[in-house]
């Protein structure tokens, strides 16, 4: 797999397709791997489409996100949008309501509260009367909330 990926990189090319280029890496390669791909990208003309499961992976280097499911596209645009349009929010179970719970893709409730993932937190932020967390998602939060509603 190394050989395979330093000769892809030697030629020079200004668009590099990868399917799951990390995959079967150790921790070390992988992150060095990841850095020789962020200076790719940073040339000016260069690019790199990348199919991965390592949402990790996508954190670190993603630029645009396109979420496919069962051949559909679910979720696509810059990363750092889609991150800022959706939250993970964290509270207590008593404070949502019908009207707050139309702004969740999902939402896991416990005895204990209720952590759910939005899309919409600018709305729900005026919906909800009482207060409760929000957190920055990772891509791997975004994903995992999607699958389970299209399941």
């Amino acid at each position: 797999m190394k050989y395979a990926l330093a000769l892809a990189l030697s030629h020079g090319a200004d668009i590099f397709i990868l399917d799951e280029p990390t995959s079967g890496l150790d921790p070390l390669v992988r992150s060095e791997l990841m850095e020789i791909l962020k200076d790719i990208v940073s040339e000016e003309g260069k690019t790199v489409l990348m199919s991965t499961h390592l949402t990790s992976d996508l954190d670190k280097i993603a630029d645009y996100l396109y979420f496919i499911l069962d051949g559909k596209i679910i979720l696509h645009g810059q990363k750092d949008k889609i991150k800022d349009q959706h939250a993970i929010v964290k509270g207590d179970a008593a404070v949502l309501s019908q009207d707050c719970e139309m702004y969740f893709v999902g939402i896991n409730k416990t005895a204990y509260g209720f952590e759910g993932l939005t899309d919409n937190k600018t709305m729900l932020k005026k919906a909800m009367q009482k207060p409760v967390i929000y957190e920055v998602p990772t891509i791997e939060d975004i994903m995992l909330y999607y699958i389970r509603r299209n399941k």
